[in-house]
C-alpha cells in the first residue's frame, strides 16, 4: 500500500538549466507537479554561488531528479538511499559495475532517433548521405549514428561517417573546423547530413559557409534537439529532430513519485524518444539547377527579413533584369517577385509562431510599408488574420499532427 503523505513532498532537482534541453525537462517536472503535487522544488545548478550538497537527510530532501553531467553533485546523493531518478546516464544499460545500474532513470531512444534522421533525408529525396557525430564518441551520439546508417542500409543506401578526429582538434575548434572543411569538400554531392545534435549542426553550417558550400543546395543539413536558440540563428535557420525532452521530465516525475510513495526500490527504465522533425532552410533542397536561379533564391532567403526588392536580387546576380525575370521564371515556376513575397511571408509566419513580437513589430521587421497591407497579404495567403494563426500554431506546440502551416 502506498504511504500517506503528512508533510509536503521536498524533490531536488539537478539540472543545469542553461540548458535548453533541461529547461524543456523543468517543463515536464512542473506539469507532474501541478497535476499530482504540492512538492515543495529545490532546483540546484551548480553554479559558482551555490553552497556544495553534503547531506540529503539533513535537508530533509524526499526525492532527486537528476542530470547525469553534474558529476560533483551526484557524488553525495549516490551516498544515500533517497529515491532517485537520472536522466541519460552515459551507461543506461543494464550493467550490475556501473553506479547508476540501481537508479530508476529515463533514456533517449537515441538509435530511433537516428532512425528518424535517416527516414527524413530519404523522404526529402536525397540518395547520398553522411554523419558527423560530436568529438568525444559519447554513447548517445554512437547510438544515433548506428541507428542512422542502420536505416540507409535497409534501403542499400551507404553512409559517409566524419572522423576520429585528433586530440588537437578536439582542443581547437579552429583546428578542427579545417580538416572538416576538406572532409566535406570530398563527400559526393549532393548529400543529406545528419549532426549528432544542433552545436555539431551549427559547426557544419559555419564550415560549409566558410568554404563555400552552398546550404542546401550542395550539402543538406539535419541537427538534433530543436533548440531554437541555435537553429533560428544558423545561416540558413537550422532543420532538426525535436526530441520528447518535456515528456521525460513528466515521466521522471512520475516515476519518483511511485518510488517515493512505495517502500520498494525497484529500478526502471524508460524510453523515450524523438516527436517529429521541425523543418527550416537548411533542408529545403531546390529542385531545379539553374545555377543563376540558386543563387537568387539562396540571396532571397539570406535577406528575406530586411524587405529588398528585385532589383536588389537582379544587381546581386550581375545579369539583366530581362534574363534575371526570364532565368528565374524557366527555372522555378514563378517571378522573382513572388519569391521575395513568399521568403517575406515565411518569415512572418516563423515570428508569429516562435516570438511574442507584434504585429506591427513583425510589419517593420519584414520590411512591410504597414500592418493593414502586411494583414490584407496574410489573409489572402493563408485565409486567416496573423492573430488568428498565431493562436492556432500554439494550439499545436508540438507531435506528429501538426499540420504542414505550422511547421
Amino acid at each position: 500500500m502506498a504511504r500517506i503523505a503528512k508533510k509536503m513532498t521536498q524533490v531536488m532537482v539537478l539540472l543545469e538549466m542553461s540548458n535548453k534541453i533541461n529547461r524543456d525537462r523543468m517543463q515536464g517536472i512542473l506539469r507532474y507537479e501541478r497535476l499530482y503535487g504540492p512538492w515543495r522544488l529545490s532546483i540546484v545548478e551548480g553554479k559558482r554561488f551555490e553552497q556544495p550538497l553534503r547531506d540529503l537527510g539533513a535537508l530533509g530532501v524526499d526525492g532527486v531528479l537528476a542530470g547525469t553531467t553534474l558529476t560533483e553533485l551526484l557524488e553525495p546523493v549516490m551516498r544515500t538511499r533517497v529515491p532517485t531518478v537520472l536522466f541519460d546516464p552515459l551507461a543506461p544499460y543494464p550493467d550490475a559495475g556501473n553506479p547508476s545500474f540501481r537508479y530508476s532513470k529515463l533514456v533517449c531512444d537515441s538509435v530511433r532517433v537516428g532512425r528518424v534522421g535517416a527516414e527524413y533525408l530519404l523522404a526529402q529525396g536525397f540518395s547520398k548521405f553522411a554523419f558527423v557525430g560530436d568529438i568525444w564518441d559519447s554513447n548517445w551520439s554512437v547510438k544515433r549514428r548506428d541507428g542512422f546508417v542502420g536505416r540507409l542500409a535497409e534501403e542499400g543506401v551507404s553512409c559517409n561517417v566524419y572522423g576520429p578526429i585528433s586530440d588537437a582538434a578536439k582542443s581547437d575548434w579552429g583546428v578542427e573546423q579545417k580538416s572538416m572543411a576538406a572532409w566535406l569538400a570530398r563527400l559526393p554531392m549532393p548529400v543529406g547530413l545528419m549532426a549528432s545534435n544542433d552545436v555539431r549542426g551549427r559547426q557544419v553550417l559555419d564550415t560549409c559557409l566558410t568554404a563555400g558550400l552552398r546550404v542546401p543546395d550542395q550539402v543538406a543539413v539535419l541537427g538534433v534537439d530543436n533548440d531554437e536558440l541555435i537553429c533560428s540563428t544558423t545561416n540558413p535557420p537550422l532543420t532538426s529532430i525535436l526530441r520528447d525532452t518535456e515528456g521525460s521530465g513528466f515521466y521522471a516525475a512520475q516515476m519518483l513519485d511511485r518510488l517515493m510513495r512505495s517502500r520498494k526500490r525497484k529500478s526502471e527504465t524508460q524510453l523515450y524518444g524523438p516527436l517529429r522533425v521541425v523543418s527550416r532552410q537548411s533542408t529545403e533542397k531546390l529542385q531545379f539547377d539553374d545555377l543563376l536561379a540558386v543563387r537568387a533564391v539562396e540571396f532571397i532567403r539570406l535577406n528575406s527579413g530586411i524587405g529588398m526588392n528585385v532589383t536588389d536580387v537582379v544587381e546581386h546576380l550581375r545579369v539583366s533584369r530581362r534574363l534575371a525575370e526570364m532565368r528565374f521564371r524557366q527555372a522555378v515556376g514563378h517571378s522573382i517577385h513572388d519569391e521575395l513575397q513568399n521568403a517575406r511571408l515565411a518569415q512572418v509566419r516563423r515570428l508569429l509562431q516562435e516570438t511574442d513580437l507584434s504585429v506591427s513589430e513583425i510589419t517593420a521587421h519584414c520590411g512591410y510599408e504597414s500592418e493593414s497591407y502586411l494583414g490584407l497579404v496574410f489573409r489572402k495567403e493563408y485565409d486567416m488574420t496573423m492573430r488568428q494563426f498565431r493562436k492556432a500554431a500554439r494550439d499545436y506546440p508540438r507531435g506528429e499532427s501538426v499540420p504542414p502551416l505550422f511547421r
